[in-house]
């Protein structure tokens, strides 16, 4: 039988999406899997494609693979709160499309939603306003009690695993309860969940009082430290909720008390904020608002939260895979499929793969001329330099620009870990742009950017300690952001007039 004629399909996908590691599935279940969206104590998601969605726009999904106990009642056990989870009304929860508890990897497919996690809109712009506080304290309550009808408690819900989008807050991780306690795991878990007990509406409730007062606040309600510090301030109810609205604190107070028996239920939450609102806008005696009326506070509350953008790529699927896998590169192969994609300026990758002669028409270019490569006597052997893939002319078979760099101070560590353009901006221009040809079995060390920027990889000098090759680092320069690189030359001299060939890279970086 003659193979299968190939097709194209088109995806919308986030527009900086982080590459796969080389161990990552390139497929899970139906889904051909693209890069990753973030890792966590109960598993990896990914950005999936569903090649049988008929729009463009629907077929990217979030896959997750679940860390899961081995075969037995506890595995069942999770196939049965993931069946009761694809129940449960999404309106406020990230509910599975598809689901598969029973696999050596189990997974769960879910809607891929765009927006910013509550850690992040906090972190950047501090304690929420009276409205969006309290269209985000009822809408996670309505989530909460929608899981609950269900027979499912979240056990886990913190400030990270709220999503806010456009339409208001979402909340995610519900397919596994931690117990997981470390770092300022402990500011969400309610007493008897720190010491064991199992997940619970009751300690839901808490979790939802941490989380609010969080929001309002800017800060952890039980304030920072180790975890045992952290819980004993819990379990003797030593909050700080200064600078959260006044009509909230009796409310969020009591959801915090250490005894489950005291807090108060959902109904009882999600009634006293909507007083709340009705007393903030001038609406006592009118009767509590009907859930139209509050999906429409939401919107009107978040729609400013804008999406990240997405961008086009093209996959093109055959009917037989290679019989190897990249490590990493714009060609995605699973069982029965070989996916060449194209991102905004990356559209190389599938002129590359057809063979067309009109790279250059395709491949953004820039009006810098890259001056020649000095000689080996002129320049040193190692140099640190600046590698912008906006400045790169041709990024499938180069010459590669990169620009010598240097700074005058030490990088200063521990204070956060960096945006690429804040890294990048630390260092000051120390030569004219050169050009160079980069060997495809280079040894490459990354230690972010290159690799996967969800994670930092260093040694105790801040230099990366993520293996990759020549060949990947290639790839990198044709969708990557600007980075920091320490770059060995060849001892051996190039022909005349031609670039000097970089064999060793390594990432510079800082935490």
């Amino acid at each position: 039988m003659s193979p299968r004629s190939p097709r194209e399909i088109s995806v919308l996908v986030p527009e900086h999406l982080p590459p796969l590691y080389p161990d990552d599935p390139t497929r899970i279940g139906p889904y051909l899997v693209l890069g990753r969206l973030g890792q966590g104590a109960s598993g990896t998601v990914y950005a999936a494609v569903d090649a049988a969605s008929p729009t463009a726009g629907e077929r990217l999904v979030a896959v997750k693979v679940v860390k899961a106990p081995a075969p037995g009642p506890e595995r069942e056990a999770l196939v049965r709160r993931l069946t009761a989870l694809s129940q449960v009304d999404p309106a406020r929860v990230v509910v599975p499309l598809a689901f598969d508890g029973r696999a050596d990897r189990p997974w769960l497919a879910m809607p891929y939603m765009e927006g910013q996690r509550l850690s992040h809109f906090i972190t950047k712009r501090g304690g929420l306003g009276t409205g969006k506080l309290l269209a985000l304290a009822v809408g996670l309550a309505e989530g909460l009690s929608a899981l609950h009808a269900r027979g499912v408690a979240h056990g886990s819900l913190n400030h990270e695993r709220v999503l806010l989008e456009s339409h208001g807050p979402h909340i995610m991780d519900c397919a596994v309860a931690d117990a997981h306690t470390a770092g300022s795991g402990a500011t969400w878990m309610s007493p008897e969940r720190y010491r064991g007990a199992a997940a619970s509406p009751a300690a839901d409730v808490f979790a939802w009082g941490a989380v609010t007062a969080y929001a309002g606040t800017g800060r952890l309600p039980f304030g920072p430290g180790e975890p045992e510090e952290i819980a004993g301030r819990a379990a003797a109810g030593e909050h700080n909720l200064t600078g959260l609205p006044k009509g909230l604190v009796p409310l969020v107070s009591r959801s915090l008390d250490p005894d489950p028996d005291a807090r108060p239920s959902l109904n009882e939450v999600i009634g006293s904020v909507l007083a709340v609102w009705q007393r903030e806008n001038g609406r006592e005696g009118s009767g509590p608002p009907d859930r139209d009326e509050v999906a429409a506070l939401m919107e009107r509350e978040w729609r400013a939260v804008e999406p990240a953008q997405r961008v086009p790529r093209v996959i093109r699927l055959e009917g037989r895979p290679p019989r190897r896998l990249p490590r990493r590169a714009p060609i995605l192969v699973g069982a029965g499929v070989l996916a060449a994609v194209l991102v905004g300026a990356g559209v190389w990758g599938v002129v590359r793969l057809a063979g067309s002669s009109d790279d250059e028409a395709l491949v953004a270019g820039t009006e810098q001329e890259a001056s020649p490569s000095p000689s080996p006597e002129e320049a040193p052997r190692t140099l640190v330099v600046r590698f912008d893939p906006a400045e790169q002319e041709n990024v499938v078979e180069g010459p590669w620009v990169y620009t010598p760099v240097d700074r005058d101070d030490e990088p200063q560590r521990g204070q956060g870990v960096p945006t690429h353009q804040d890294w990048a901006a630390q260092w000051e221009e120390a030569g004219e742009p050169a050009s160079a040809v980069i060997d495809p079995e280079a040894e490459v060390l990354c230690a972010k950017f290159c690799a996967a920027p969800d994670h930092v990889f260093l040694d105790e000098e801040g230099r990366g300690t993520w293996e990759l090759t020549g060949r990947d680092f290639i790839d990198y320069l044709s969708w990557g952001p600007v980075v920091i690189v320490e770059v060995t030359f060849s001892e051996e001299e190039p022909a005349e007039g031609g670039p000097r060939e970089i064999v060793q890279v390594t990432e510079l970086f800082t935490d």
